[in-house]
């Protein structure tokens, strides 16, 4: 799978999960065997010092809130990805409406929990959360990467709750369906435990089988924000074939309800809340605008 480079609010921002492990594991193979990655501890930000610990039920969940009004949007960050990943979303939105993000279970400074995680998991999570910090609903749910699973699984839980959705390059429920069908056993076993192996302990295998089952999405706003670069694939990918079924992906992603429609982050690739805030704040915008 394609990588990101870490910086100081992000440790590890995640591209489409299948991507990113084939280029680990290109890299273990040259390599030689890869040293356990250490939990990236988030350095103490504004957005941490001004933030609190919410008990869910025996343990507790890092959440920081900015601004007032509603709806509210619920910034959901990427797998192993942490708060900083929204600090200029947020700077840009606050002044709007109240705008909330989180860190889940397994990423300092909110609790572990049992692992393996799941979406399932994560969206249960969430939902106690909002009730206990006492965040009514309606909801502008935003998810970047693998947060877009877990965004559309919990629309889809609690229809009801959504006033709009966004996604940022977000993955599909059928990412690694279309992947595998291009890929080798041998690639899909190694891509498979790679991807498995960090410290989140989230399965995004299982999460995507949990959003292929969850049922249709609400009639809500809906907008898509698409990465234009994506590059980086492993020496035996064809670039051509996965760069055309990640962008085909995520133009189905628009499908996901009747009005949905995409807007594309030019000339960026997967980082785009810290790359291009300013598109992301555009798109959440005119979800709030009800557009």
């Amino acid at each position: 799978m394609r990588r990101a480079k870490p910086d100081r609010r992000t440790p590890m921002p995640v591209r489409p999960i299948l991507a990113l492990v084939a280029a680990l594991l290109v890299a273990a193979c040259s390599a030689g065997p890869a040293a356990p990655t250490p939990r990236p501890v988030p350095i103490p930000t504004e957005s941490l010092a001004t933030g609190m610990r919410v008990d869910i039920g025996g343990r507790s969940l890092w959440l920081r809130c900015a601004g007032s009004g509603s709806p509210t949007v619920i910034l959901e960050s990427g797998m192993t990805g942490d708060h900083r990943t929204w600090e200029d979303v947020m700077a840009g939105l606050g002044s709007q409406t109240r705008v909330c993000t989180y860190d889940r279970a397994n990423i300092q400074p909110s609790d572990p929990a049992p692992k393996p995680r799941n979406a399932t998991l994560a969206v249960a999570d969430l939902h106690a959360l909002l009730a206990k910090a006492a965040i009514a609903p309606p909801y502008v749910m935003v998810g970047y990467s693998m947060g877009g699973i877990i965004t559309q699984i919990y629309a889809a839980t609690y229809p009801s709750e959504i006033k709009g959705l966004v996604l940022v390059a977000s993955n599909h429920p059928n990412e690694e369906v279309e992947f595998e069908k291009h890929l080798t056993k041998a690639q899909i076993d190694a891509d498979r435990a790679q991807a498995l192996d960090n410290f989140e302990g989230f399965d995004p295998f299982e999460s995507f089988n949990q959003a292929r089952a969850a049922g249709p999405l609400p009639d809500v706003p809906l907008v898509v924000v698409s990465s234009t670069v994506y590059g980086d694939w492993p020496e035996d990918w064809d670039p051509k074939v996965f760069d055309a079924l990640a962008d085909q992906l995520q133009k189905d992603l628009v499908k996901l309800v009747p009005h949905g429609r995409q807007v594309l982050a030019e000339q960026t690739g997967h980082d785009i809340p810290e790359a291009k805030p300013g598109i992301v704040i555009d798109a959440i915008r005119s979800v709030l605008q009800g557009s």
